[in-house]
């Protein structure tokens, strides 16, 4: 994997080769998207991305993904998505993974679905890293590995991600991947539960009877603690995918 700065360096070196009226003409459809004319943006969109601009081969892809101005087309989105995600576009490679592991668009390949989110993963991205850690746990497109499933849960779930927390929650209540431990299993549960999870809220109630008073005391101090360093730097919540 290239080293973290030598990647922005690159990215710098990118954004400074853009010409200013690519970036003029693609702000402007942006504008129009914003504005509603979905016909003024899909032409300027087309015309960026068959020149090779990976943002506007996102921004085209979005537009088929969701049917913007257009009849949706799935295969036409998972095409500029693919533009796009092997020029680097972020964005673009998580959904495209996406597409893979549903189907839409392509036929179902967990295999290429992995693959795209594990490059994400490998440099932080909670939303490639809690996908991935699905596919490990369901053995989907790679070996089923509870472990590695609960080490990719546990790094995306440090970053606020609400279905990580959940799913390592109930791994340690289960001793999937991990040692069991209801103690961890109410702190992360908690964590989920505050950001609205309900599954995270019943089950986080049922840890907590598995507890003695003190381990009780315990947990709930463990609990604030995550609380403190996992929920509230997120208040936001996870980026939606195809944004």
């Amino acid at each position: 994997m290239t080293p973290l700065p030598s990647l922005r360096l690159f990215l710098l070196l990118a954004l400074l080769c853009i010409p200013p009226f690519a970036q003029a003409d693609f702000d402007a459809a942006v504008k129009s998207a914003n504005d509603g004319d979905y016909a003024t943006a899909f032409a300027e969109f087309s015309k960026l991305a068959e020149q090779g601009d990976a943002r506007a081969q996102q921004a085209l892809a979005w537009m088929y993904y969701d049917g913007q101005g257009r009849d949706r087309d799935y295969a036409k989105a998972a095409y500029w998505y693919r533009k796009a995600a092997e020029q680097g576009n972020v964005t673009a490679q998580i959904n495209l993974a996406q597409m893979y592991a549903y189907g839409q668009g392509v036929t179902q390949n967990f295999t290429e679905a992995a693959r795209w989110w594990r490059k994400l993963a490998e440099q932080g991205d909670a939303r490639s890293q809690a996908a991935l850690g699905g596919l490990y746990y369901l053995g989907q497109g790679v070996e089923k590995d509870y472990a590695e499933a609960a080490r990719l849960w546990t790094a995306a779930a440090k970053q606020g991600h609400v279905d990580a927390q959940l799913n390592l929650g109930l791994m340690y209540g289960k001793g999937q991947g991990v040692a069991q431990d209801d103690l961890q299993a109410y702190a992360w549960l908690t964590a989920a539960a505050r950001q609205g999870s309900e599954v995270a809220d019943k089950s986080r109630e049922y840890a907590l009877t598995q507890l003695d008073d003190t381990r009780r005391t315990e947990a709930e101090a463990l609990a604030e603690k995550y609380l403190k360093d996992y929920v509230e730097p997120f208040v936001e919540g996870t980026p939606s995918p195809h944004k």
